[in-house]
């Protein structure tokens, strides 16, 4: 019966199962994951799919089941993609060493700080404001939402949004594209990545 409803598209049928389930999505993920921010997220996740899935679960012969599945599988696919992030993320730094041991490292830094500076300052307030908690600060999405009175996932879509401008501000400004990774990585603290 919930799942009929669910499946015609009632949000009513969609936020039981929430409240059936999210909890337990986000202790496995969790366990998992081990850091709460990506859990929120994961948790998210999987019932975006499921929201998106509605118009098969007449197909779906036990929910729990298929529900563990998707969870699980949603899991995996966060787990297989951090691993390419992390490698990633030394391929960028290993990258960003070797530029430092250049002889006009100091005048090429002060270029950078300038550009991001200048782009920072072409965003709008909220943007900043987000950019500024997270990158200075370190919160998370829901401990920025906090502090600006928003959702997290307003958060989300404020960070998305300045990264994007700001990628867009660099890369009008400068043609190298592997400068504008290595510029990206200058507004968020090496400690924030683990170096």
């Amino acid at each position: 019966m919930l799942l009929r409803a669910l499946s015609a598209g009632e949000e009513r049928a969609f936020r039981k199962l929430y409240d059936h389930y999210a909890e337990m999505v986000y202790s496995v993920a969790l366990l998992h994951l081990k850091q709460p921010e990506l859990a929120e997220d994961l948790v998210q996740s999987v019932f975006l799919k499921l929201w998106e899935s509605r118009a098969d679960l007449d197909e779906v012969q036990t929910f729990a089941g298929w529900f563990y599945t998707l969870t699980r599988n949603t899991i995996i696919s966060l787990l297989r993609k951090q691993g390419t992030q992390v490698a990633y993320l030394d391929f960028l730094k290993q990258r960003l060493d070797l530029l430092h041991t250049q002889p006009d490292q100091e005048i090429f830094r002060k270029e950078q700080w300038q550009l991001i500076r200048q782009g920072i300052e072409q965003l709008s307030v909220q943007q900043r404001t987000a950019l500024a908690l997270q990158c200075d600060e370190g919160l998370s999405y829901k401990g920025i939402g906090e502090r600006m009175g928003i959702s997290p996932n307003t958060v989300r879509v404020h960070l998305f949004r300045a990264m994007e401008s700001l990628r867009r501000f660099v890369q009008a400004h400068n043609s190298d594209s592997s400068l504008i990774i290595l510029l990206y990585l200058l507004i968020v603290p090496h400690s924030w990545m683990g170096w």
